[in-house]
């Protein structure tokens, strides 16, 4: 059974060739589901708008940066980070989006999110945990 719907495409962040200058080509497969980890990422890190071609691509969790750090900005991480992955990555299905509220992080204005989600075709769970920054300088 061939399982190319998880797809092979340029690895995130880019890399290059360092004789040739060219791009390298993600060998990511599904047993470490490393391009849907690059994909999600690309896509909670990307402010709708910063893509010329596509400027409706993304998330608008960088809207949230100035927010109190409470229940309501919380509900507001879920709802965004649901919406951009149902909207952009249609390879899986988000089943839990929970906050590490550790004192270190939230020290540091970083709130981790964990995001639960499983793979459409083949029903395998993975998890993504994304460091949103509540700082301009961050991620």
């Amino acid at each position: 059974m061939t399982l190319n719907f998880l797809g092979k495409g340029l690895k995130f962040p880019f890399q290059f060739y360092k004789r040739s200058g060219g791009t390298r080509v993600s060998t990511a497969t599904s047993q470490d589901h490393a391009h849907i980890h690059e994909s999600m990422l690309q896509i909670l890190g990307t402010r709708p708008g910063e893509r010329l071609m596509n400027p409706e691509f993304g998330s608008r969790l960088k809207d949230l940066v100035f927010e109190q750090n409470d229940v309501v900005l919380k509900g507001l991480v879920r709802y965004h980070v649901i919406d951009a992955i149902r909207r952009w990555e249609k390879r899986v299905r988000v089943t839990e989006v929970s906050f590490d509220e550790s004192p270190a992080d939230t020290d540091q204005n970083v709130l981790p999110v964990r995001i639960a989600y499983r793979v459409i075709d083949t029903q395998v769970e993975g998890n993504l945990v994304y460091p949103f920054h509540r700082e301009l300088g961050g991620a």
